[in-house]
């Protein structure tokens, strides 16, 4: 069984918002625990948001960076992406569909958290996944406060740096970072892209899977996350879709220094 989790972010100035999705073996709430205490945050009452202010603030960059390191480590995750808000519950349910159809994850039954807001109401998200054959075996927990659970947290983290990173793609955002990782006598002190500092951390968890065909070592090394990792509604313009499909469709896991 494992446990998903699912959160969005919402860029309606851009033409869309995403939704994540966060897939975990076991049920990440106690090692989060320890982790918030370990960097002296208290886990009943601090909610981590990757929209906070943390320059200066080295206590939750290190929870950030920690955070991240689980996500890439122990998790799964894919993404959609929606024309801005109102099909984000559905579109996520879709996505679903489509990701338990992947062999790590597919003929089990499995638990299901849905942030606040995603859908108009509980009966109405309930009816919906009732719709989706695919998500038979899965247990619903709609309108979850991700102030006590914790899992939601991590899926917050994703739909943030998945978002960024199609701005990026779609040229909306142009910032670089110097990257300050002493342990990394090849990226120490290099200036790149935001984007690319973003996908870099969690590339290994995007769910996907070898090309049928490969037909050489990029290939191999090319795998290929549509359809069980993204999700692009219909409803989505094409410039976006494009974008999305650029960004997300693949994902290269081989050698980047």
């Amino acid at each position: 069984m494992a446990y998903l989790y699912l959160d969005d972010s919402k860029h309606h100035r851009f033409g869309f918002s995403l939704a994540a999705s966060v897939i975990c073996s076991d049920d990440p709430t106690e090692e989060m625990r320890s982790t918030y205490l370990k960097y002296v945050f208290d886990p009943s009452s601090f909610e981590f948001k990757s929209s906070a202010k943390m320059k200066g603030n080295y206590r939750l960059q290190e929870l950030w960076s920690a955070l991240k390191a689980y996500i890439g480590r122990r998790c799964r995750i894919a993404v959609c992406v929606v024309n801005g808000d109102k099909r984000l519950g559905p579109a996520a349910l879709k996505l679903l569909g489509n990701a338990l159809t992947h062999p790590e994850i597919a003929g089990n039954r499995h638990q299901v958290f849905f942030d606040e807001g995603l859908f108009q109401s509980i009966n109405a998200a309930a009816a919906l996944a009732r719709e989706e054959g695919a998500l038979a075996e899965c247990e619903f927990y709609f309108e979850q406060d991700s102030r006590t659970l914790l899992g939601i947290q991590l899926a917050e983290i994703v739909s943030h740096t998945c978002s960024v990173m199609l701005l990026e793609t779609l040229g909306h955002v142009t910032k670089t970072i110097v990257v300050d990782e002493p342990r990394d006598s090849v990226y120490h002190g290099m200036e790149v892209e935001l984007g690319f500092e973003m996908w870099a951390g969690i590339r290994y968890a995007f769910l996907s899977q070898n090309k049928p065909n490969p037909k050489d070592d990029f290939d191999l090394a090319n795998l290929d996350v549509y359809p069980w990792g993204l999700f692009i509604d219909e409803s989505v313009g094409e410039k976006i879709a494009t974008a999305a499909m650029e960004r997300f469709g693949e994902n290269y896991l081989g050698c980047i220094h």
